[in-house]
């Protein structure tokens, strides 16, 4: 079956053969499935004919209208008699249109009208191979005409070649004609040339409730200097999921189960994480003397020794804490006392996360730690060179445009703000050097993600979402780059690590001129400087698995992953793992700055010279965040120097979030 058809089955359309071969033709080049449900949609049909399948690639511009006319009147020179055939023609249909408009049985049936046209066009047209034909019914011998423009010259009277609409006298009753008991009926001529009458029917325009914002337009103020416009563009995409190509596990054979590909895959996953974690952990002059679970047992090593694997499972005891290890030789149980003095890093290991133990093994089979070394980042970061200019970015998330608590007046003031309509000398010489606007993620409030969403949504449809989000973005002026990720409300993967947004439902985004959609997570060196992307739902594993952590203060939490060297290190709780067979959620280069999102409060703080901030959001508080009691920070904007990835300015657009 085609996957046009297949498509469409799915979602409980239908589709006519002649719609379907008139489709197929610019499926996937011209237009998306998506697209055309939508329209199918927005008409209130579920069965795509001909005529649906005409009007939808009209509206995409990809067909012209189209004129059964013309196919009916063939274009092919024919022998001059063929007029007079066509006019015989044209004056028999006429009179059997009439003939049964004063029928006394009532109104025209449009099928005997039909059938009766059929009988004439087939007496009255031969094949192409005939010179001479003669009429059944008694019509006179006749040939072919000359052109298709001696016909064209006698059917004068009609103007649209596509439809002709003919009036009839009828005795029936006047109401249900026309006050002078007329009735008013439409010719159309269908594929092969056989007209038909029909009722003319009117298709209701969709009037939507809700703006997309195709009216807000905003320019770049007159006479203010954009120093940024002069300052070379520097940045590259250093690291991009789409940009790793993973190769999926291979069947061992022809009746192999799926459960079992998907397992080997987790497998492979895992080790990719244990393999890249040694690696970061083995960078560390503490860690050495490294010896494979595996080998414990016969080698019986005497001293200290270090042991480095995944944490299966973490409880506490009453005199502290028991972990079970795991590497690629083995398992081992690991026991670290309250009297030692890593004890308090116990507390920030969480399930999955790969961590190094150094202490001595015993016979009983038990390792001894007493040193915990987490991955972390080093003490000290090099120094790197000054820039020639000063140059900003803007940094945030969670936008979330078709909630009916998105901050649409503050986020309008904002782009505003970016075209050089600010309040102070200060704010001009920030906006005038804004070269980078980047987006962590949430940027509208999706369908569907949370039961009842639904009532809190003032834009119901997800291409309307996107579409209004585009419309704001396209008056950010077009010397800022902007570079914009998807989030756990976005039209993409929901599982980690998330490519890209499904382009059948985000298109406007990808059309925006100065936008380059990212992954999330996501790597981008501005002028030299790595800025390290994710939406922050790791965030949610840390709150639930370490003590002292909060939503209210993100950046701890965002401190915590920073030091475990993983975006998403717990498998199998609040945050979904996507089956890759390798592990892209590793932070394997320290940044120098990292943003994340999702839980709607601006925070930051620095870290052995990495700067962390959360970019909060521009969503007022809704009715989850009150039951969960989340107090979130819209419309607080965060300007970042680039040359120092610091904190420069944050602007606060909070009395224009009056929702």
């Amino acid at each position: 079956m085609d996957e046009l058809v297949r498509g469409l089955i799915s979602n409980n359309y239908l589709i006519t053969p002649p719609a379907y071969f008139l489709l197929s033709e610019y499926y996937k080049k011209e237009f998306t499935l998506p697209e055309l449900i939508k329209f199918a949609k927005a008409r209130g049909t579920f069965i795509i004919d001909e005529i649906t399948a005409e009007e939808f690639l009209k509206s995409k511009e990809i067909i012209t209208a189209p004129s059964h006319l013309e196919k009916f009147l063939s274009t092919k020179e024919k022998p001059k008699e063929a007029e007079e055939v066509q006019e015989r023609t044209i004056r028999k249909l006429e009179e059997t249109a009439y003939e049964v408009s004063k029928t006394p049985s009532g109104p025209i049936e449009a099928k005997s009208i039909s059938t009766d046209m059929e009988e004439v066009i087939e007496t009255s047209f031969p094949s192409e191979e005939s010179e001479v034909i003669t009429e059944p019914r008694g019509l006179e011998e006749t040939t072919l005409p000359k052109s298709v423009e001696e016909v064209e010259e006698i059917s004068t009277e009609i103007e649209e070649p596509q439809e002709i609409t003919e009036t009839f006298e009828s005795e029936s009753n006047g109401e249900e004609n026309g006050e002078n008991g007329e009735i008013k009926r439409k010719i159309i001529f269908e594929e092969y040339g056989v007209p038909i009458v029909a009722e003319e029917e009117e298709i209701p325009e969709e009037k939507k409730a809700y703006s997309v914002y195709d009216d807000f337009k905003v320019s770049p103020k007159e006479g203010f200097e954009f120093l940024a416009k002069s300052i070379k563009s520097e940045f590259n995409i250093k690291f991009d999921v789409r940009k790793v190509k993973i190769t999926p596990p291979k069947a061992k054979s022809g009746t192999t189960k799926e459960g079992e590909i998907i397992v080997k895959v987790y497998e492979n996953y895992f080790k990719s994480r244990l393999k890249k974690m040694r690696k970061i952990l083995r960078e560390n002059p503490e860690v050495s003397g490294v010896i494979d679970i595996g080998k414990l047992s016969y080698i019986n090593p005497e001293g200290d020794i270090t042991i480095i694997g995944l944490i299966n499972s973490k409880r506490e005891t009453r005199n502290g804490y028991m972990f079970e290890v795991e590497d690629n030789t083995g398992i081992i149980k690991v026991f670290i006392g309250r009297d030692k003095e890593d004890y308090a890093k116990a507390f920030e290991i969480v399930p999955d996360s790969v961590i190094a133990f150094k202490g001595r093994y015993s016979n009983r089979g038990i390792f001894f730690a007493d040193r915990i070394y987490l991955p972390d980042v080093p003490l000290y970061k090099k120094e790197k060179p000054p820039l020639e200019e000063k140059v900003y970015a803007v940094l945030i998330s969670d936008i979330h445009v078709g909630s009916n608590k998105f901050c649409e007046k503050a986020f309008m003031k904002f782009i505003e703000w970016l075209n050089g309509h600010v309040n102070s000398k200060a704010e001009e010489e920030i906006v005038s050097r804004i070269k980078y606007l980047i987006i962590a993620g949430d940027v509208v409030d999706g369908i569907g993600i949370y039961p009842g969403q639904y009532n809190e949504l003032n834009i119901p449809d997800i291409f309307d979402q996107y579409e209004a989000l585009a419309n704001l973005l396209s008056n950010v002026p077009e010397h800022i780059t902007m570079f914009i990720g998807p989030g756990n409300h976005d039209a993409a993967r929901t599982a980690l690590p998330q490519p890209e947004f499904y382009k059948e439902y985000a298109k406007p985004l990808y059309e925006l001129k100065n936008a380059i959609i990212i992954s999330n997570p996501a790597v981008i060196d501005l002028h030299g400087r790595e800025f390290l992307i994710v939406h922050g739902r790791g965030i949610e594993d840390i709150v639930s698995y370490i003590p002292n952590m909060s939503h209210h203060h993100p950046v701890k939490p965002m401190l915590e992953l920073l030091k475990l060297r993983h975006v998403a290190p717990t498998f199998g709780a609040k945050v979904p793992i996507a089956p890759d067979s390798e592990d892209l959620l590793v932070i394997e280069s320290v940044p120098d700055l990292v943003q994340m999102g999702h839980v709607h409060v601006l925070d930051y703080q620095i870290y052995r010279g990495v700067f962390l901030i959360n970019s909060g959001t521009w969503q007022a508080q809704t009715e989850f965040q009150k039951m969960v009691n989340i107090v979130p920070t819209p419309a607080k904007v965060p300007i970042i120097d680039v040359e120092t990835a610091r904190l420069r300015m944050i602007v606060d657009f909070t009395k224009w979030c009056d929702v």
